[in-house]
């Protein structure tokens, strides 16, 4: 944490940065939901397709893997900070 911020302004910043990567991560989890999905009506279309919708979906997973995992990070990050600033707030600190 930055010396010069308060606790408050640190959470308010994480919160926000929370709710872009959540936007973030939605967008980027739909696109690639939609491309297999188009895959997969196309392979029903024409079986032929399976093996491209297959080595699309071994393609598309990790990145989706990824984007819950950075969204998870940051989230927890939050939650982190939440529980310091209530403890802050029930402890009373001998200044």
């Amino acid at each position: 944490m930055k010396q010069n911020e308060k606790p408050s302004e640190q959470l308010h910043k994480q919160m926000e940065a929370l709710y872009q990567n959540l936007r973030t991560v939605r967008h980027a989890i739909n696109n690639n939901v939609a491309v297999i999905m188009a895959m997969a009506e196309l392979t029903q279309r024409n079986p032929a397709q399976c093996q491209k919708l297959s080595q699309l979906c071994l393609e598309k997973a990790p990145a989706i893997a990824a984007a819950i995992g950075g969204f998870t990070e940051l989230f927890e990050g939050a939650v982190s900070l939440q529980e310091e600033l209530e403890n802050q707030v029930t402890t009373p600190t001998n200044s």
